[in-house]
């Protein structure tokens, strides 16, 4: 599981459907989630927490719900998946995908979308 730490900037709610932008390093990652049971507020520090699996990586920038600059640290294939490592923010990420896609040389994006990252927890 990757784990990223960042700070809220916004909250826009409509009924049960909250959409929370949280600041982490100079980028920004957007939540989707039902229900806020935690206490959240913008200024609060929070665990974001993305499967490695959710994670599509190119090396072209695109229009999607969340966008990850990062940099490649490792690529390890396996004979139908590739494991990559990528460094975002001070933050190591991983990302799994097939293997004859994973063809990167440093500067990569990280897509995702907002309904597949949780919040672990409140951190102040």
């Amino acid at each position: 599981m990757n784990r990223l730490i960042g700070e809220i900037k916004d909250i826009r709610s409509l009924e049960r459907l909250n959409l929370i932008e949280c600041k982490v390093g100079k980028q920004i990652v957007k939540v989707l989630i039902l229900e806020m049971n935690i206490n959240l507020k913008p200024g609060r520090k929070v665990e974001l927490l993305i499967k490695p699996t959710a994670i599509s990586v190119s090396d072209k920038n695109s229009a999607f719900e969340n966008v990850l600059k990062g940099r490649i640290i490792e690529i390890q294939n396996g004979k139908i998946l590739a494991n990559i490592t990528a460094e975002v923010e001070g933050f190591e990420m991983e990302c799994i995908m097939l293997k004859e896609y994973a063809r990167f040389k440093d500067e990569v994006y990280l897509f995702f979308k907002a309904n597949d990252v949780a919040i672990g927890k409140v951190l102040e």
